[in-house]
């Protein structure tokens, strides 16, 4: 079997913490630290997102709140745990970390839009002849991938897929498909990227290069869905609403964010479904 078609080897169950809301969860990307034992994620990160999160902390975008992940400032988090970490306000965001309190997480990081690149947006932190090569790399990622087409792309997982980001962001309806063998998962999944997709539609805000996050625990998934599955939406270093791009630029990605997200619901309700038909055909 071609290395980007194995299946990653189990790692060791990390020791269970105390649980969290499910509100107040959020996960990890590579390059962040964790903070707090366990309960928040020290991420580094650019001036849009950390202001992103800072206006939600003073009312920005109610709506939001449920869907996202807590945010916390540098000083909180330092009273949490007492220590500095790796910077603080003007370097990093602090989030809630989605999988704290599961025992047998399984995480996948799915990348949302047919476009995870604007030139325009590009520009407003780097030069045009940066912004140019930066937008072809991801415009090729996005076809290569799938993205352009499928509205969006898997970009990171735990024991679901082992390969090259190209390679993963193909299989990326394949890695849905495998992530769950409870029907029960996908339909709380299905629910949660729903409340997802209604929030992002009423802030007016472009969710370019956006994720969902997704953790599923393993230990749980077949007694309790609602227990099993955690969502939320993450990364906003290229977040931009009608205050620094033109009304037709924003709309423009609102609407290629909506309809992956749209597209990933979709495949996921379909997965269910999969999964239900081979629970009645294993009972018949």
């Amino acid at each position: 079997m071609p290395p980007d078609q194995q299946r990653a080897r189990r790692p060791a169950a990390p020791p269970p913490g105390p649980a969290v809301p499910r509100a107040e969860v959020a996960g990890g990307h590579g390059g962040i630290a964790t903070r707090a034992g366990g309960r928040i994620v020290e991420k580094p990160t650019n001036a849009v997102e950390r202001a992103f999160y800072a206006a939600l902390r003073a009312g920005r975008h109610p709506g939001l709140l449920g869907v996202l992940p807590r945010s916390y400032t540098a000083a909180e988090v330092r009273a949490l745990d007492g220590r500095d970490g790796a910077g603080d306000d003007t370097t990093h965001v602090y989030l809630a970390h989605l999988t704290h309190g599961m025992t047998r997480p399984r995480v996948l990081d799915i990348k949302v839009g047919s476009a995870t690149a604007s030139r325009r947006e590009l520009l407003t932190s780097m030069s045009r002849a940066r912004a140019r090569i930066k937008k072809t790399r991801l415009t090729l990622a996005d076809r290569i991938t799938g993205s352009a087409t499928r509205g969006y792309r898997v970009v990171g997982s735990t024991r679901l897929w082992r390969g090259s980001r190209l390679a993963v962001g193909r299989a990326s309806e394949e890695i849905v498909r495998g992530l769950s063998l409870e029907p029960g998962v996908y339909e709380t999944l299905a629910a949660q990227l729903e409340r997802i997709r209604t929030a992002a539609a009423g802030t007016g805000l472009a969710f370019l290069a956006a994720s969902v996050l997704i953790a599923v625990d393993e230990d749980h998934r077949a007694a309790d869905p609602a227990r099993t599955v955690r969502t939320t939406l993450v990364d906003f270093a290229h977040t931009f609403g009608p205050d620094t791009q033109s009304p037709g630029q924003v709309a423009k990605y609102r609407d290629r964010f909506d309809a992956g997200l749209a597209r990933l619901i979709e495949d996921v309700r379909a997965a269910g479904e999969a999964r239900r038909r081979a629970e009645r055909k294993r009972g018949s």
